[in-house]
């Protein structure tokens, strides 16, 4: 698995996640729930206040670092993401999982950064530390949401 090895490959992934969490996941969720008129409401909340606290850890951590908070798409991300009009329960969280398991991977791809990218990023040790565990904590809530959405989904399968 390639290495972050830079600061800036480091801040732009950062700033990235922090828009998925802000804006991406956001509206896919109350999308679905408009989609879904009721249904399924307990797992697109549990979602949608997850990354509300994703957000605020993001953040907290962009601003640490002294990385500028993205006011508009970061390059690389779509400016628009869901359509669910017409979706069933599951395809819908088939199609939220898609991201769910992008933004797993992503935190993972931090973790796994250089340590002296990190350490040119946070000069403190205990900033350092607290960063980490931070990140720990994104991977494995957006390891429980692709267990949920898996779990709305079923055993469905695209057939191509």
């Amino acid at each position: 698995m390639p290495v972050i090895e830079e600061r800036s490959v480091l801040e732009d992934l950062l700033r990235r996640m922090y828009w998925i969490e802000a804006e991406m996941e956001q509206l896919g969720t109350w999308e679905a729930r408009i989609q879904l008129m009721g249904d399924s409401t307990e797992a697109l909340q549990k979602l949608a206040h997850d990354s509300d606290k994703h957000r605020n850890i993001l953040q907290k951590w962009l601003l640490i670092a002294g990385i500028s908070i993205p006011l508009n798409t970061p390059p690389g991300l779509p400016s628009v993401m869901f359509n669910f009009n017409g979706m069933a329960s599951a395809w819908v969280f088939h199609e939220i999982m898609k991201y769910e398991i992008l933004a797993r991977d992503s935190y993972i791809d931090i973790l796994n950064a250089d340590n002296s990218v990190i350490e040119d990023m946070f000069h403190d040790e205990t900033n350092r530390k607290e960063f980490i565990n931070d990140i720990k904590k994104l991977v494995k809530d957006e390891e429980e949401h692709r267990k949920i959405c898996s779990s709305q989904a079923g055993g469905i399968k695209k057939i191509v």
